[in-house]
């Protein structure tokens, strides 16, 4: 019987070790950033944890909860202990010693009571600058996600490109083919074939500079996600037209809505608040200031008893202390005068900022609804194009074209047919921006 289970067991084990061998591998090449394609959501959430200024917002928005802490701590009392040991030595003293040691031992405490409510305000300014530096990081990552995007539709179009240099190429070797045929058979001249040849090897040149502006942009983007040492291998999605084409939102539900989600303007209105706050600040200068302090020690001398001493010297205080601004050398008013100025810088700071927020999404509107009319425009002039090249190349096989007439048949078709790819990828990237200011994230 334990024979017959060690063999069952040997079986399972054998059968097992493949499946857990290639389970391991499927594992290591998914963690492999060269043995995948990336989406547009990996590549900007790659970027956005692995970005240094967003790592620095995360430092600053740790300081400015610190700052909240020690805000709120200032509305406890301080407390403090102190003691000390001295000794004095009289040389010429006729006493038996000549040395004389001293103690004092003690605890202090000191509290605000009323300082023209500062502590409340400076804990709504720490607040304050919290909310401003999460929104900074908010900002930054929004930046960010619209470089990303743009990088990578850029190198979508380069991809793109490199397919149609290489179906061009591959067309014109069918020419150049199709004229040493008509060569032997006595119906070209060298020379027309010499020109095919020739355009056939232009063509592997511009595969070369399409693949050149790739590796570059590819870079590009690398760099911005800062994954220069990794290999990077993008998803080239399918792009239905209905999405190129898609109703655009209007510009005021779009700025109204960004008004609404925009950290900057956010930043703007935190900054209005804490101007305010400095004001009343600057007024309380003319206000009282009352504080409570507290303390109890004790000391003791050589030549008596430690424990007496301590005991019949211990004494307890308790004081109040009130000053009131009377004369500040005009320090106040100048106070008071410069924030009154910087809240008027404050707003128009705001101002400034939603009005740069619209000129943006005037400016991303009129691109989205522009870029469609030129993808509409790009692909009547490509369908035509395409026929007018599909029948010159039938008539060139049937030797009713001639070499001129079918180089500028196919200039014409390559030319709208990059137009439609950069129109096509234009339109997508000016929608997608002008709907992630509603707050929809960029999906391609």
């Amino acid at each position: 019987m334990a024979h017959y289970i060690n063999n069952v067991s040997r079986l399972l084990l054998s059968l097992l070790l493949p499946v857990i061998s290639v389970s391991q591998s499927f594992s290591q090449n998914t963690d492999n950033p060269a043995s995948r394609l990336w989406t547009l959501r990996e590549c900007t959430d790659y970027a956005v944890e692995h970005n240094h200024d967003i790592e620095s917002n995360q430092l600053n928005v740790e300081n400015a909860k610190i700052d909240v802490l020690t805000a709120k701590a200032a509305r406890y009392p301080d407390v403090s202990a102190s003691m000390g040991q001295s000794v004095s030595n009289n040389w010429f003293n006729s006493a038996s010693s000549k040395s004389h040691y001293g103690g004092n031992y003690g605890v202090s405490a000191g509290m605000t009571l009323y300082n023209g409510g500062s502590i409340r305000r400076n804990i709504e300014k720490s607040e304050n600058s919290l909310k401003i530096q999460n929104l900074s990081m908010e900002k930054n990552i929004l930046d960010l996600k619209l470089r990303i995007a743009q990088l990578y539709i850029q190198v979508l179009y380069d991809k793109e490109t490199i397919k149609m240099k290489e179906e061009n190429a591959a067309a014109s070797k069918a020419l150049w083919d199709r004229g040493l045929e008509f060569l032997k058979a006595g119906s070209m001249s060298k020379a027309d074939v010499a020109k095919l040849e020739s355009q056939n090897a232009s063509d592997l040149y511009q595969i070369t500079n399409a693949r050149s502006q790739y590796d570059n942009d590819l870079l590009s983007l690398k760099t911005a996600m800062r994954m220069q040492r990794d290999a990077l291998d993008i998803l080239t999605p399918e792009i239905p037209e209905e999405r190129i084409l898609e109703i655009l939102p209007s510009r005021d539900e779009v700025f109204n809505r960004a008004m609404e989600l925009r950290p900057e303007i956010e930043i703007g209105n935190i900054g209005i608040q804490n101007s305010e706050l400095n004001l009343k600040g600057a007024k309380m200068g003319y206000a009282p200031r009352l504080s409570l302090s507290a303390s109890t020690g004790t000391n003791n001398s050589s030549g008596g008893n430690f424990g007496r001493q301590i005991k019949n010297n211990w004494s307890n205080s308790l004081g109040l202390n009130l000053s009131i601004p009377i004369y500040s050398q005009r320090q106040n008013k100048s106070a008071v005068e410069k924030a009154r100025n910087d809240l008027e810088q404050s707003k128009l700071e705001a101002e400034e900022a939603e009005d740069n927020l619209y000129t943006t999404i005037e400016t991303v509107y009129l691109n989205a609804r522009n870029s469609q009319q030129q993808y509409i425009s790009a692909k009547k002039a490509y369908e035509s194009a395409r026929l007018s090249y599909e029948l010159a190349v039938e008539q060139f096989k049937l030797g009713m074209k001639n070499i001129a007439e079918m180089e500028q048949e196919r200039s014409t078709y390559m030319a709208a047919e990059l137009s439609l790819a950069q129109s096509k990828y234009m339109a997508l990237y000016n929608l997608q921006v002008l709907k992630f200011y509603t707050g929809i994230e960029i999906n391609i």
